[in-house]
């Protein structure tokens, strides 16, 4: 397997909450993944349905802090203890897709020492509404695919092309919540390489 699949970390009610939280988030229409121009961001890779919640430039510069972020570190910080790994979070996004807008097939960062973790925050869930994970090649064709189930995380390498796919039911929405990451070790090894610890 390609990536790292944990299930069961979360309390239903808790689901519940998390559920009620992402669906009173403002979503922007026109959110653009992998922005690659200066200063606006208006050209990427692909475009979806969803809202930056945190954003990091470097390690001073924050440049997206949404209040609803307190909730989702506390989030990631359960992800780390079940791994036993600790991240330097870049970005926290959360995404939303419906019936027909299935996602295209894209990476979320080049650099081969960054990770995205996935939480499918939907707390209610049937399997034949669809919206599975995929892991593809960069063509397009499926080589791992995961099931939507409410509370599930995904542990992928950014670098590897993949996409979510929409609900096949009409009115129902698929929502997962996107942390980009790098684990904590490396960053600090790139960072401060040569300085006296």
């Amino acid at each position: 397997m390609i990536c790292t699949v944990l299930d069961g970390l979360f309390d239903p009610v808790y689901l519940h909450q998390i559920d009620s939280l992402v669906r009173d988030i403002p979503l922007c229409t026109n959110n653009i993944a992998n922005r690659k121009t200066y200063p606006y961001g208006t050209e990427g890779t692909h475009r979806l349905m969803g809202q930056i919640l945190f954003n990091r430039e470097d390690i001073n510069t924050i440049t997206t802090l949404k209040p609803e972020c307190k909730d989702f570190f506390k989030i990631l910080k359960v992800v780390e203890k079940e791994l036993n790994a600790y991240f330097y979070c870049s970005q926290i996004t959360v995404n939303v897709q419906h019936s027909g807008c299935d996602g295209t097939t894209h990476v979320d960062s080049p650099d081969p020492n960054d990770y995205t973790i996935l939480l499918f925050s939907c707390a209610t869930w049937n399997q034949e509404w669809g919206g599975q994970f995929q892991l593809c090649t960069p063509d397009g064709e499926v080589v791992e695919e995961h099931e939507y189930i409410p509370g599930r995380v995904i542990l992928v390498p950014s670098k590897h092309p993949h996409r979510g796919l929409g609900p096949t039911e009409p009115y129902v929405y698929r929502s997962s919540v996107a942390f980009r990451v790098t684990p904590l070790d490396y960053h600090l090894r790139k960072n401060y390489q040569g300085h006296d610890a």
